[in-house]
């Protein structure tokens, strides 16, 4: 039997993985996309990226809440939809992922503009809303 699924008498009941979406801002197009993540063991695990609009981002929530632990990602993960780096950069600041696009050890961030020296991610919390 599945580890997703349990049983219950008669009923089985699927347990569905805790899933989030963060947004991320691609360095070389300048243009969002989503994330989802599913919590996996000491944090966050993405699972796929999608383009989305401003628009659609907003009215969705998905800046709402922030994920703490460390970052990875599955071996089926497809990257950034735009220019497919499938690693990430969390401002300091703003706490957003951003793709890392970089040269040298200094980062600017797409979404706040904040610059700085990169440093190994801490797990403090990422912004993101939940996956409906």
């Amino acid at each position: 039997m599945s580890e997703n699924v349990r049983e219950t008498g008669f009923v089985k009941i699927n347990r569905e993985p805790e899933a989030r979406i963060a947004l991320c801002k691609c360095g070389e197009s300048k243009k969002i996309y989503g994330v989802r993540m599913e919590k996996a063991q000491g944090g966050w695990n993405c699972t796929w990226a999608f383009p989305i609009s401003a628009d659609s981002a907003k009215r969705e929530g998905y800046d709402a809440t922030i994920l703490k632990g460390n970052l990875g990602h599955t071996a089926e993960y497809n990257g950034c939809p735009y220019c497919g780096v499938k690693v990430f950069v969390v401002c300091d600041s703003c706490k957003k992922l951003n793709c890392q696009i970089i040269s040298g050890d200094y980062f600017t961030c797409e979404w706040c503009g904040s610059t700085g020296r990169l440093t190994d991610y801490d797990g403090a919390g990422v912004q993101s809303g939940g996956d409906r």
